[in-house]
């Protein structure tokens, strides 16, 4: 094989080795992945409006204002109106198709970074596998997500690119990249604008690279201003305030979850992470401080980059231990990397269809509880208000977030869009949502401070190993004993109160 073509060859695999574990998820799941609801509404509002902004979403029936970076949303709708696939099965593998493209913009980060087209390759391979790499963004809302991170990859590479090369053509790249980064998704585009600024610390220099940064910052708030203009004219600057406070971020947290060194997300062994660790320590000893620093400091979404080059680092020092001198400049030519390379890989792409087909086994519906929500549907009036009593936690309940969309009804606890409600902001909003879930385990007493017409009770768990289990509750029990609510629907998977006292 000739030098180059190996490098070609794990590309592929990595791109190959993340479709097949990305899409395990989804269809394991039978429908999109956790999250979603929100969006896919949203994009529905888009369509009935004619792809003018609305000013709120119907989401829910909440007061949200349609105040999120709408090109995701635009990108779906024109896909959807074009080929005529349901929004539904579009949220359900959009997100794995969209996060496998994600791969060869990592790719081109990663060869922009280490110039070196076989170590980038090793890195893609490890990039496509690790958790990290797909967990949020093969879940319905990785519409957005998944897009998102494909474009920070491209817009970091530029970035490094203009600060490296002082060429001012490439302002153009990154002002285009960066804005369709900011309209698709806000916290990725937050994340990556903290990598930017150690960037700039380690390769921005003179007065024509700071005047290129203005030049592309003024680009950007011009190209994304079509969106916030138009935010700051309907709902006020209070829209954004509240969204910059939804998710309050501890730096004693995030300092002991990166401590912990497995950025990579790894359930199994913590392979790539080890790697890391290798290579921080040569990095360290050799005084070269940019992925270090970039691991520690940058935002986790996107800084998980430097995260793998480390690991490729340490990957290349553990063969060098196996006695291959020097594995990349030889193409990986003696047998010991080789098969350690392949036994890796097939490792990796086994750690990673296992964790992929977690998530889509562990958060789903289950086909009762569609069930359920078509029944209420048809059956119950549509002005009709239900609390959802499920045992999950505020961003990672399925039910509670699709229920508005399937069942076409309100749910007074659901939280998502309230990052975006000034009114009723999200913690707010996730505070309340655990004091209805921690109901499950008390009385009738503890629900009637709600305005709800039903009670939704989940029965069972889905568990990440592809079975359900039962899910028990005095809940439930004290409603059935109580003559103030009736059955109306009931299966395995769910039971629904008709309050009789309201």
């Amino acid at each position: 094989m000739q030098k180059g073509q190996f490098g070609v060859l794990i590309l592929l695999t990595a791109i190959l080795f993340g479709a097949l574990i990305r899409f395990a998820a989804p269809l394991n799941a039978q429908g999109p992945v956790n999250d979603g609801g929100l969006f896919l509404q949203m994009t529905r509002d888009l369509q009935e409006d004619r792809f003018a902004l609305p000013d709120y979403t119907t989401y829910n029936n909440a007061d949200i204002p349609f105040a999120y970076p709408p090109l995701g949303f635009y990108l779906v709708g024109l896909i959807q109106s074009l080929m005529g696939i349901p929004l539904l099965v579009l949220f359900t593998y959009l997100p794995a198709l969209f996060s496998t493209l994600a791969i060869p913009a990592f790719y081109f980060l990663a060869c922009e970074l280490t110039d070196d087209r076989l170590k980038a390759s090793v890195a893609t391979l490890f990039y496509a596998v690790i958790p990290k790499s797909f967990d949020w963004f093969i879940m319905g809302g990785g519409v957005t997500r998944a897009p998102a991170i494909a474009l920070a990859f491209l817009a970091l590479a530029f970035v490094h690119r203009l600060f490296v090369t002082r060429n001012a053509r490439y302002i153009v790249h990154v002002s285009v990249l960066s804005a369709m980064l900011v309209l698709m998704h806000p916290e990725i585009a937050y994340h990556t604008a903290f990598s930017v600024l150690i960037f700039a610390v380690f390769f921005l220099r003179g007065r024509n690279g700071m005047f290129h940064v203005l030049i592309a910052a003024v680009a950007i708030l011009l190209l994304t201003s079509p969106w916030w203009f138009t935010v700051l004219q309907r709902h006020g600057i209070e829209t954004f305030q509240t969204v910059l406070a939804a998710h309050p971020r501890s730096f004693a947290s995030q300092f002991l979850f990166r401590i912990q060194f497995n950025l990579a997300g790894e359930i199994l062994l913590t392979v790539v992470g080890v790697f890391a660790l290798l290579g921080l320590i040569g990095d360290i000893r050799q005084r070269k401080f940019f992925l270090v620093v970039w691991v520690a400091l940058g935002g986790l979404v996107v800084s998980i980059t430097g995260f793998v080059l480390l690991a490729v680092k340490g990957f290349e020092s553990a063969l060098k231990g196996l006695g291959d001198a020097a594995p990349f400049e030889s193409d990986f030519s003696s047998k010991t990397s080789r098969l350690t390379l392949l036994g890796l890989s097939a490792y990796l792409l086994m750690a990673g269809f296992i964790a992929s087909s977690f998530y889509g086994y562990e958060f789903r519906l289950l086909n009762g509880e569609r069930a359920a929500m078509n029944w209420i549907q048809e059956n119950t009036d549509p002005s009709a208000k239900f609390i959802l009593l499920t045992g999950g936690t505020s961003l990672i309940d399925p039910l509670s977030e699709w229920f508005p969309v399937l069942a076409e009804r309100v749910s007074l606890a659901t939280v998502q869009g309230h990052e975006w409600t000034p009114q009723q902001n999200l913690p707010v909003s996730a505070g309340k949502y655990a004091q209805l879930q921690s109901c499950l385990n008390q009385d009738v007493a503890c629900i009637e401070s709600w305005d709800y017409d039903y009670v939704y009770i989940r029965r069972i768990s889905p568990q990440r190993e592809g079975n359900v289990e039962p899910h028990p509750s005095i809940l439930e029990a004290a409603l059935r004993a109580s003559t103030e609510y009736e059955i109306v629907f009931e299966n395995d998977e769910a039971v629904i109160y008709r309050s009789l006292h309201q």
